[in-house]
């Protein structure tokens, strides 16, 4: 099968910081022996030469450029089925920077116009079931090997950690806040926002950006993992669950995959939920032994289950 994706990744690998959805699947597509040409951001600009000369079987896009494709079909120039990859919050993330209109116009414009959505999100899927559009809950998975990672070593009795964007956006001000006068550690990993560091209490340390073949590592040294964004498909969840430690959420659409106080403690007070939490051994206990009843898969595997959906749509076609 020929493959193309248009992404905003900016390298079709990483080996160095974090390996998200597009670095993983597409790989494992290649093992598998498919051809895949990705279009990354730098090479926008020569899409649909590089569609006419590809011969795509499928085309799969990802991220606010999907709106490209998504026009490109409408006008009769692409005619291989188009799988929009229905991920982030488009509005939310660059809505700011870019317009909340025009981000509206191209994340629903490409939903509404995609032969098929896939989604790591349960509360996007269930938007497309409300609005009958085909579509195909894939989850993000873990790095093959996660399990077999060891616990790095951080310091301080109870130690809570955060990874990703550390943003107001991903309120990780109110995070840092939080743990202002609790006896805790909070370790943050991720680009540093220097304007955060220079506010924070001594109990909270700034990590850096850390590749993610030691990422696990410090997963499981934490005795917290803490989700801070409104959202129930960041990839660090999937991760924290796989970990099988405690998890501290906002309550929001998290809930759509974890459960307060089953499997998780989810609250409007970040502050209220860390006391509780550490001055309460049992439940943390029982929250992370009850977590990992929650399966998450390998990303071979979840590259697996993408691989049987897209034969599937080429067959259709064919």
């Amino acid at each position: 099968m020929r493959i193309q994706i248009i992404s905003h990744n900016k390298e079709k690998d990483s080996d160095t910081g974090f390996r998200m959805r597009w670095h993983w699947l597409p790989s494992f597509f290649e093992e598998a022996g498919h051809r895949v040409d990705h279009v990354l951001r730098q090479d926008w600009k020569y899409f649909y030469f590089r569609y006419l000369k590809f011969k795509p079987d499928v085309l799969i896009s990802v991220g606010p450029i999907a709106i490209m494709p998504s026009i490109l079909k409408k006008m009769h120039l692409i005619r291989v089925p188009h799988i929009h990859d229905w991920t982030d919050d488009y509005v939310d993330i660059n809505g700011r920077e870019d317009g909340i209109t025009r981000m509206a116009l191209y994340e629903y414009f490409t939903v509404e116009n995609a032969d098929h959505i896939t989604t790591p999100s349960v509360f996007k899927k269930e938007r497309c079931d409300l609005w009958d559009k085909p579509v195909l809950y894939i989850p993000h998975g873990v790095a093959p090997d996660f399990d077999q990672k060891e616990p790095a070593t951080l310091g301080g009795n109870i130690k809570i950690l955060y990874g990703g964007e550390q943003s107001k956006r991903k309120r990780v001000d109110k995070l840092i806040a939080a743990v202002r006068d609790i006896d805790c550690e909070l370790y943050l990993f991720g680009n540093t926002n220097e304007e955060f560091k220079k506010n924070a209490p001594e109990n909270v340390y700034f990590m850096g950006m850390v590749n993610y073949k030691e990422w696990p590592c410090y997963l499981k040294a934490a005795d917290i993992l803490v989700l801070t964004a409104d959202d129930d498909c960041t990839l660090k969840m999937f991760e924290y669950i796989r970990a099988g430690k405690t998890i501290l959420g906002l309550r929001g659409r998290v809930n759509y995959v974890l459960t307060h106080r089953e499997n998780a403690y989810l609250t409007e007070d970040l502050a209220k939920g860390l006391k509780e939490l550490i001055e309460n051994e049992y439940l943390r206990n029982q929250l992370a032994n009850n977590v990992k009843n929650i399966k998450i898969n390998t990303w071979k595997e979840i590259a697996g289950e993408y691989m049987k959906f897209l034969e599937r749509v080429v067959s259709d076609k064919t």
